[in-house]
């Protein structure tokens, strides 16, 4: 059996947002991105954005593929900009392109999710989480974007089971294969998607009785937007003044790597990182499809403001 998934990015995204004090599984979503939008984002000049387009099949995904590249997640900060909204900062180090455009050593990927000034937390259902201390092979845009810089959902931890190196999808499978449609995936699923097993978030500074629960600080990250002018028709910058430290989301489990079922693979075909790049490579070659291009890092597509934004219950 062969099966596929891909998280395509909608018009409307489904946001939920909850508060930053302990926490469980939220069980509604609130409308967070009311009121009249900002502006695009400020890009340098002389920059060109490119369009994002549709990743409904392999030929959409590749073309639109800057780079494939291997890194290990090891610091997670976060980050709030009234433009690019909320943004976890997935931090990988010792990165090393395996097609198409270089990278630097050290790689951030902005994605929308996070805490905000107001001390709710913004989580996107389209958006993957990622875990740390974990090893990825992740395919970056060429084109500009909102939401993260990640290809469609194309992002794969790599694990070892049974003494042969796999790659984890975010839905837990295992890919077997690439093909016309994209990459396939395994029947069995071989891990929890991560963040499924939170063990309920507390910032490490409890508040005193009668405190408001938003009023304790953990790890404060630096003032943003202070000190130089907003651009004209652009209003100041909301700061991050406190969010979780490193520390707090490895107690909380929030980005913890899941453990692995090998059964569920034991006789699926699976493919490691080398195998499964040089598939894609030859699937480009057929296509006549040149990976590669601007290195798109930051969100200069629209801002988060702008995009409408859908209740969900869970």
């Amino acid at each position: 059996m062969r099966f596929r998934r891909f998280s395509h990015i909608a018009a409307a995204v489904s946001v939920v947002v909850t508060a930053l004090a302990c926490q469980k599984t939220p069980r509604s979503g609130v409308q967070e991105t009311s009121g009249d939008p900002l502006p695009e984002p400020v890009v340098p000049p002389g920059y060109q954005k490119i369009a994002p387009q549709a990743v409904d099949d392999a030929t959409g995904m590749l073309s639109q593929t800057a780079t494939i590249f291997s890194g290990s997640l090891k610091d997670i900060r976060f980050t709030f900009e009234n433009c690019a909204g909320p943004r976890t900062n997935y931090v990988f180090s010792d990165a090393s392109s395996l097609a198409g455009s270089p990278v630097q050593s050290e790689v951030t990927l902005k994605v929308l999710g996070g805490p905000t000034p107001s001390g709710k937390w913004v989580a996107v259902s389209e958006l993957p989480q990622l875990a740390l201390d974990s090893r990825y092979v992740v395919f970056l845009r060429n084109t500009d974007w909102t939401f993260s810089p990640v290809v469609s959902d194309l992002v794969f931890r790599v694990e070892s089971v049974a003494g042969r190196e796999i790659l984890v999808h975010p839905t837990g499978r295992a890919v077997i294969g690439w093909d016309d449609s994209g990459p396939v995936l395994s029947a069995g699923t071989v891990s929890d998607a991560v963040g499924r097993r939170v063990r309920g978030y507390k910032r490490a500074d409890t508040p005193a009785p009668g405190d408001r629960p938003d009023s304790a600080t953990t790890n404060p990250l630096p003032q943003m937007g202070r000190g130089n002018p907003p651009p004209p028709g652009r209003p100041p910058d909301s700061t991050l003044d406190s969010a979780p430290s490193l520390a707090d989301v490895r107690k909380a489990g929030l980005f913890e790597r899941p453990p692995l079922v090998e059964s569920a693979i034991a006789n699926e075909q699976t493919l490691g990182a080398e195998a499964f790049v040089s598939a894609v490579r030859s699937a480009a070659e057929r296509s006549r499809v040149q990976i590669g291009g601007r290195l798109a890092l930051d969100p200069n597509w629209r801002c988060w403001s702008s995009t409408p934004t859908a209740r969900v219950a869970r």
